[in-house]
C-alpha cells in the first residue's frame, strides 16, 4: 500500500507541474504578443505602416486613399 500511494502521489505532482508549466507559458506567449502587436501594427512608427506609407509613395496616393496607377504598354 505504502508503495501505490507514493506513485500516486508523485503523479498527481507531474500533473501539478505540467499544468503550472503550461500556465506560464501561456502567460509569457500572451505577453509576448501583445508587445509584438505594438510593435508591427498600432504603433505609428510600426512596419505595417512604414510598408503601407511606402506603397502609397509608389502609387500616389498622398493620404486620399485612391491610388493612382501608372499605366505601362508593352511591345511586342
Amino acid at each position: 500500500m505504502k508503495r501505490k500511494k507514493g506513485i500516486l502521489s508523485q503523479a498527481g505532482q507531474t500533473s501539478v507541474e505540467y499544468i503550472l508549466l503550461i500556465s506560464m507559458v501561456a502567460i509569457i506567449s500572451l505577453g509576448l504578443f501583445k508587445n509584438l502587436e505594438k510593435y508591427i501594427i498600432s504603433n505609428p512608427d510600426s512596419m505595417l505602416n512604414s510598408y503601407l506609407d511606402s506603397l502609397a509613395l509608389t502609387f500616389g496616393a498622398g493620404g486620399s486613399g485612391e491610388y493612382q496607377y501608372k499605366r505601362f504598354v508593352l511591345r511586342r
